[in-house]
């Protein structure tokens, strides 16, 4: 099955090619934990996750066609 990834913020610096929606093969039943660590991304830098415009966690199962969203903590000063 096929969604589609975007990362936010500094996530897209280490991957550039996620700064737009890009596509991703994946199995049935994964879950967003499961597409977090298949991108190297650290759990320590994902603040929150969009699926189809409505925060999700790390339990959601996704499914053909979704939309994720990776946003990283904010910081600044």
């Amino acid at each position: 099955m096929q969604v589609t990834v975007k990362l936010l913020g500094i996530l897209s610096f280490s991957y550039p090619a996620f700064s737009k929606f890009h596509p991703v093969q994946l199995k049935e039943g994964e879950t967003i934990r499961e597409l977090r660590e298949r991108l190297g991304l650290p759990l320590n830098e994902v603040r929150f996750v969009s699926v189809n415009g409505k925060m999700v966690g790390e339990e959601y199962v996704l499914v053909e066609g979704d939309e994720v969203v990776f946003l990283p903590a904010a910081s600044g000063g």
